[in-house]
């Protein structure tokens, strides 16, 4: 017999709805003893809304022509997100497995240090002149995640300068001017979060705490901007909010603070965990790398741009998942690696009625998968546009870092891992 196979393509995208077109292919199949019912089960799952993508509600720009011009191994494996110095351009990056701080010239690929690590990191930035590494961490021979650890390194040579404690595991490091970092701890089921704000002292050669404040329970990626310091919350927050508001069935908060006081000052709504932060033109652009199916056909926004404090918009760029994000140095546009939801997967007859009934409460029924895709979002004009590109097929990207001229994007690369530099020339 004959069995029509459909698919929902979204056609166009608002900030409120979807619109939907049907591709539909005819399949052959030898015997279908349940034919009719299981045709009609199977298309009205794939006629729901959730185990659809969303689109750039923005026109394509045709903004780069990406060409991959380098594939560098790495000495070691697990390698963390991509960090480049602003000095040199050279790539860096921390091997969990291997346990090395490593770091690759930017242009040819050669390794030109590697040293082993002190601490188990989370995260990694550079002094906005390139001067200082900031790792932050736990103990090598921490396992109850109680104590977090900051280190000042050499660029030159990879030793640590200086080292401070603080209390609770460290999730992020972002460094201002005139030696001020702010770094963030916390973990899931604890109590609170806290955000340091700490000095370097390249005269003693010292890190020193200077405030601190709790924030939220999981914080996650800081940034600066405007005087204004924004930490995202992991949390996942419900439509009931604390203050009696009500907001979308999923979200999270990015709580924002005087940058140098460290006074609360408001909390703006994003999507789902909000894992990243970028200073673009008009704001601070948030990267969320989860999301859900709302009610009916609307999405969690992947990007969330803040443009004034406890303000943000919604930013779609046909993908569900923002895995990491880069930003060039003077603002104009960000580059995000994307996780999209696979097709529905469903092996039973409870799992079809389930998946049917009530598709949000049926997570098995769809997978959550890293793409060898990017979007390129450009901030130039009135609104954002964005573009969507392959850079890589069967393998997927799981961080990615701009060159300082912003001409060079590096891809992490996984199975197998590799860093990929990719030319933006158009």
């Amino acid at each position: 017999m004959v069995l029509l196979s459909c698919r929902l393509v979204p056609s166009r995208v608002s900030s409120s709805r979807t619109n939907y077109r049907i591709n539909c292919l005819n399949a052959e199949v030898r015997e279908v003893r349940t034919g009719a019912l299981l045709t009609a089960i199977f298309l009205l799952l794939l006629l729901n809304p959730a185990y659809a993508q969303e689109e750039p509600a923005t026109a394509t720009p045709g903004l780069i022509v990406p060409q991959i011009i380098g594939t560098w191994d790495l000495p070691g494996s697990g390698a963390g997100k991509l960090c480049v110095n602003p000095s040199d351009g050279s790539v860096w990056t921390f091997l969990h497995q291997s346990g090395e701080l490593v770091a690759l010239n930017g242009t040819t690929g050669e390794v030109i240090l590697s040293v082993a690590l002190e601490l188990r990191p989370t995260a990694l930035c550079f002094a906005p002149d390139g001067s200082v590494v900031y790792l932050v961490g736990e103990p090598l021979d921490d396992q109850t995640i109680n104590e977090g650890i900051i280190q000042a390194v050499d660029p030159v040579t990879g030793q640590v300068i200086s080292e401070t404690k603080v209390e609770g595991a460290c999730n992020a490091v972002y460094a201002a001017d005139k030696g001020i970092l702010y770094v963030a701890s916390g973990m899931q089921y604890a109590y609170q979060g806290t955000v340091y704000k700490l000095q370097w002292d390249s005269v003693s050669r010292s890190i020193t705490v200077e405030a601190e404040t709790d924030c939220g329970k999981i914080p996650w990626a800081i940034a600066v901007h405007d005087d204004v310091l924004f930490v995202t919350d992991l949390e996942l927050q419900w439509t009931a909010q604390a203050d009696g508001t009500m907001g979308p069935p999923y979200g999270s908060w990015v709580w924002e603070y005087n940058a140098g006081t460290l006074e609360f000052l408001n909390r703006s709504w994003v999507g789902i965990n909000p894992n990243r932060l970028g200073i673009v033109n008009g704001g601070v652009l948030v990267g969320c790398s989860g999301s859900k199916q709302s009610i009916g056909d609307a999405f969690e926004p992947t990007l969330n741009l803040i443009g004034a404090v406890g303000e943000s918009t919604d930013i779609f760029i046909g993908s569900t998942g923002a895995s990491d994000l880069d930003v060039a140095a003077d603002g104009s546009f960000a580059v995000v690696t994307l996780a999209d939801w696979s097709p529905p997967v469903v092996t039973s007859g409870v799992g079809l009625y389930t998946a049917l009934v009530n598709p949000e409460g049926f997570p098995e029924a769809k997978r959550w998968i890293y793409t060898g895709d990017v979007a390129v979002v450009d901030f130039t004009g009135d609104e954002p546009v964005t573009e969507r590109y392959n850079i890589v097929t069967d393998k997927y990207l799981r961080s990615v870092a701009l060159s300082p001229d912003g001409k060079t994007l590096y891809v992490l690369q996984d199975e197998p891992e590799k860093i990929l530099a990719v030319s933006l020339g158009g």
